[in-house]
C-alpha cells in the first residue's frame, strides 16, 4: 500500500501505462514497438511536496490509431470509412477510467478536496471533447 500522495500517485501513473499497453495488445496497436517503448510519465510537485499534475508522454501518432485516423483518413471520415484504417480506442476510454478510479483512491485515503479536484479534472476532459 503506497504510503504517500507521491507514491501513490506514481503507482497510478504506472498502472495507466499497463493498462494502455495491455489494451493496445488485446486491438492489435504498435506492431513495431516504438510506441510501446515510448511511454512515460512524470509527477510534478506543488511547493507543498503534494502531486500536483501528472504528465504522460509517448509518440504522437498513437494518438492517430485510437481515433482511427491518419494516412489521409480525417476525423470526419472515421464512421464512413472501410477498409484498413480501424478506430482501435486504447487511449481515450482507458484513460478517463483510470482517472476516475484515483479520484475514488484520492477520496477514500485524503477526503473530500481531492475528489473534488479529480471531479473537476474529469469533467474538463468532457468539456473538451464536448467542442
Amino acid at each position: 500500500m503506497p504510503r504517500s500522495k507521491l507514491e501513490m500517485v506514481q503507482k497510478w501513473a504506472d498502472i495507466v501505462i499497463e493498462r494502455w499497453k495491455v489494451r493496445m495488445a488485446a486491438l492489435g496497436v504498435g506492431d513495431t514497438g516504438e510506441l510501446l517503448k515510448s511511454f512515460e510519465a512524470q509527477v510534478v510537485m506543488d511547493s507543498n511536496g503534494d502531486p500536483a499534475k501528472i504528465t504522460f508522454t509517448f509518440l504522437y501518432y498513437g494518438r492517430f490509431t485510437d481515433m482511427g485516423v491518419g494516412r489521409g483518413v480525417t476525423l470526419s471520415d472515421v464512421p464512413d470509412v472501410t477498409g484498413n484504417r480501424q478506430v482501435k480506442p486504447w487511449y481515450s476510454k482507458t484513460f478517463l477510467n483510470e482517472v476516475i478510479k484515483l479520484g475514488r483512491m484520492m477520496a477514500t485515503k485524503y477526503g473530500f478536496d481531492a475528489a473534488m479536484a479529480i471531479s473537476a479534472f474529469s469533467s474538463s476532459i468532457y468539456d473538451s471533447k464536448a467542442k
